[in-house]
């Protein structure tokens, strides 16, 4: 029973410490380079649009925000919709890479 009860609590904290995000600002979203970013476009007349942050500024992947992108892919405003199929490729090889880290039992 003791062991059940300390595995409950150690993937309780685990989880809640992986499953929520800190919000980014957009302050801090803005100050990002493009590379963390799913996807850029640049409209017709010329402006960049940069589309489903998931690289903090050092780079680093954030596993929340992968998530948080992949499920708002279809509210993303697309400039050419084409390219939610590769910002959906770009973050599932994120999530798998994640996965293949993970220890297995």
């Amino acid at each position: 029973m003791r062991v059940w009860v300390a595995i409950f609590c150690v993937a309780v904290v685990f989880a809640s410490s992986v499953a929520f995000a800190e919000p980014w600002t957009r302050r801090y979203v803005n100050s990002l380079p493009d590379s963390a970013f799913a996807s850029i476009e640049t409209t017709p007349d010329g402006k960049k649009v940069r589309h489903l942050p998931h690289h903090d500024r050092d780079g680093r992947v954030d596993l929340p925000h992968v998530r948080n992108g992949l499920s708002r892919l279809p509210q993303v405003h697309w400039v050419d919709p084409s390219h939610a199929a590769d910002a959906r490729e770009h973050l599932k090889k994120h999530l798998a890479d994640a996965h293949a880290r993970e220890p297995q039992p």
